[in-house]
């Protein structure tokens, strides 16, 4: 989960990327039974959207965790 940068009450997707188009590629992707790899910064993380509806979040680069955590994974 993404908390809120300092200051910030909300995180919206439609901010950093549009949901409706990012879907139509995974759409059109999974039609034609090609893969597809769709990646974007939230704030500093990283977020992968791929066409096997797999979604991965990345921390930053810089932040503390410990070395057996793995990405986050949403579906």
């Amino acid at each position: 989960m993404i908390e809120p940068t300092a200051g910030q009450t909300t995180l919206t997707l439609y901010e950093y990327v549009n949901p409706d188009a990012l879907e139509d590629i995974v759409t059109a992707s999974a039609e034609k039974k090609s893969d597809v790899e769709v990646r974007f910064t939230v704030v500093d993380y990283l977020v992968t959207v791929r066409s096997n509806n797999t979604i991965l979040i990345y921390e930053p680069l810089g932040a503390h965790r410990s070395t057996s955590e793995k990405p986050c994974l949403a579906s």
